[in-house]
């Protein structure tokens, strides 16, 4: 009956044939290493199991297993013959302790041993024969070994040749040059190539490209360098930081070359350290970009102009122009912009200075915009070279602000003699009425005094009629000061327009004035009157004089037909109070609205001879005009104007 040991036997031999097939096939490719490896481990490995399954270790295991280990311990390397004999001892020691303490080893199958004699000359064939291979491929490799030391030498002599023939053409060069074999070997290398490596050219020569030159380096020329080698040129950027931690920018070029037709070519390496024109590079984007921005945002117009068309206009130009967009301004003459009777000469002045590089300041201009503005500018102009074109960099200023206020200086310097002439004539006016209607009043008050002293010595006088006059003496002194102090605080008072209805005020200065005049008789003759836009408080005040002189100069008529009325214009309106009183000759006019000037005896009309000069300093500082006409007991009429605001149209 057959068990599962049965075939053990057959397994065994045809593992054992495996191994020797597989180690003759390694030996027909010269793998003599890999055969005494795969005869070592498969004879030790056949052995341990064999012995352990048969009951101990036989002599027909033995001799093989033997010769095994020879053969690695002279073939294999130390560490893997040591190993091997280690489990080899171990082995053995295990099968004969469990001889002696246990018993025999089992044995599940038996297998007929084979002769002594006919096993020892195998393994002893077998032995010599892969000591011999060994020894015949240590020769070669040694044959090898020193044909190619020959032709290293050759080859360092071709290169020693080479690179002095290569050093009279590369030398002194300050490019970096170096020359390298197909395998991205070094032959030569001028002093530039070596001074970025900083090594010597001895312990260079020879060395690839990956033991010179650092791993990030190498990384990146490699695929350069085969490309180079299969016959294509190429160009490559090359960041490196040199042996004394300077940070550099090579532009490498690498280009093939096969003097002696060969298909791998070598390749001829050029390096050129950008990093000094990459930094001025770096500075003149950086220039660029802070003279772009202060450009944008320059106060002043800057223009553009080659070959006589502006091609650039800033923020600040297009304004002054009023071009809404760039394009309405650029592919235009800058001399277009000037007036007529100056484009010539601008056109010229540019011209000159596109043919003569330099600086020119020109005079003050007139520009007309596009939206018909004219404005006054200061221009100057420089000429520059860019890109191989002459560029006229243009500079305006605007100057109409400028000049706007140097005209009012102006204007104000040309009135200050007639202002200062009125400020003189309304001085003396002053000083005469002072003079007189202060002085006159203080010699009456004496005078009573005095006649009052005297009577007062007889016991039957009567005072009450000088006391009487001295009161209307010290009343008239009193609205005299009155109108001076009243004069002052004009002189300081602030303007504070707003815009109000007439019609309304007028109504109300009517009311109060007629109620103080109970007895007479009145026909008021109020039109339509507009909104305006000035200081009520001083408008009032206006009013108030120009309808109370008319109640005054008509209280002799039986009735006082008093006319108030309006007349508007594009931009002005006039207001007209007129009166059928007294009246007054034209010859007189002059006088009418000087300070403290009478054109009627204070007997038969009281006042101060102030009031109409308030109301023309009221009116011309709100920027209008007064003006009157009369005629001797046919009335009088005064008109104002006043200047209409935008919002005084909407009734």
């Amino acid at each position: 009956m057959y068990g599962p040991w049965s075939m053990a036997p057959a397994a065994m031999l045809l593992s054992a044939l495996a191994i020797a097939l597989l180690a003759s096939w390694q030996l027909l490719q010269h793998r003599i290493v890999w055969a005494a490896r795969t005869l070592a481990y498969g004879a030790t490995l056949l052995a341990i199991v064999i012995s352990a399954t048969t009951g101990g270790l036989h002599t027909f295991v033995a001799l093989p297993w033997l010769a095994a280990l020879v053969v690695a311990t002279l073939l294999l390397r130390l560490r893997e013959s040591v190993m091997l004999a280690v489990v080899a001892v171990l082995s053995t020691f295990a099968m004969a302790l469990w001889e002696l303490q246990v018993g025999s080893l089992p044995s599940y199958w038996l297998i007929e041993p084979p002769s002594t004699t006919i096993t020892f000359a195998i393994c002893t064939l077998a032995t010599i024969a892969l000591l011999h291979l060994s020894a015949q491929a240590a020769i070669e490799r040694r044959v090898a070994a020193r044909i190619a030391d020959a032709e290293r030498a050759q080859m360092h002599a071709q290169i020693a040749d080479q690179a002095d023939s290569l050093h009279l053409m590369f030398g002194g060069l300050p490019v970096a040059v170096a020359l390298y074999d197909p395998h991205a070997v070094l032959l030569y290398a001028n002093a530039s190539y070596l001074g970025i490596m900083g090594k010597t050219l001895a312990e260079s020569q020879g060395r690839s490209l990956a033991d010179l030159w650092p791993r990030r380096a190498a990384s990146i020329s490699s695929p350069y360098f085969i490309q180079a080698a299969a016959g294509q040129p190429a160009n490559y950027r090359l960041p490196f930081t040199t042996s004394d931690n300077v940070k550099h920018d090579f532009d490498v070029f690498v280009a093939p070359t096969s003097p002696d037709g060969n298909l791998s070519s070598d390749t001829l390496v050029l390096m050129l350290d950008r990093t000094e024109s990459l930094r001025m590079e770096r500075a003149l984007a950086e220039r660029e970009t802070m003279y772009s921005a202060v450009v944008d945002h320059a106060p002043i117009a800057i223009l553009t102009q080659v070959d006589g068309l502006i091609t650039y206009a800033n923020p600040a130009a297009l304004m002054m122009l009023s071009a809404d967009w760039t394009g309405r301004a650029v592919g235009r003459p800058f001399s277009e912009f000037i007036t007529d009777e100056d484009r010539d000469a601008v056109r010229e002045r540019i011209a000159a200075l596109a043919d003569a590089p330099g600086f020119a300041e020109f005079r003050h201009y007139r520009l007309v915009a596009l939206d018909g503005q004219v404005r006054d500018v200061e221009l100057a102009a420089i000429s520059v070279t860019r890109d191989g074109k002459q560029l006229v960099e243009l500079f305006c200023v605007d100057m109409t602000e400028r000049r706007l206020a140097e005209d009012k200086v102006r204007q104000l310097n040309e009135t200050l003699e007639l202002r200062v002439g009125e400020r003189t004539s309304e001085l003396e006016a002053f000083t005469t009425s002072v003079s007189h209607d202060l002085r006159a009043p203080a010699r009456q008050v004496m005078s009573a005094a005095d006649i009052m002293l005297r009577k007062l010595e007889r016991p039957d006088s009567n005072i009450v009629p000088m006391l009487t006059a001295l009161r209307a003496t010290a009343e008239r002194m009193n609205r005299t000061i009155d109108a001076l102090l009243e004069l002052s605080r004009l002189g300081r008072a602030g303007i504070v327009p707003s815009i109000w209805p007439m019609s309304a005020m007028v109504e109300e200065i009517r009311t109060e004035l007629s109620a103080e005049w109970p007895t007479r008789n009145f026909v008021w003759r109020v039109g339509s009157l507009p909104r305006v836009f000035a200081d009520p408080q001083l408008m009032r005040m206006v009013m108030v004089n120009l309808i109370g002189n008319a109640l005054k100069f008509s209280r002799n008529e039986p009735v006082s037909v008093i006319e108030v009325w309006a007349e508007e214009f594009d931009h002005m309106t006039v207001i007209c109070v007129r009166d059928n009183g007294a009246g007054f000759e034209m010859t007189q006019i002059d006088k009418m609205f000087q300070m403290f000037s009478r054109l009627h005896s204070t007997v038969d009309f009281e006042g101060t001879g102030v009031g109409l000069a308030h109301c023309k300093r009221i009116i011309e500082r709100h920027g209008g005009k007064i003006s009157a006409h009369g005629i001797p007991d046919k009335g009088a009429t005064v008109r104002f104007t006043l200047p209409r605001h935008d919002s005084t149209y909407a009734r």
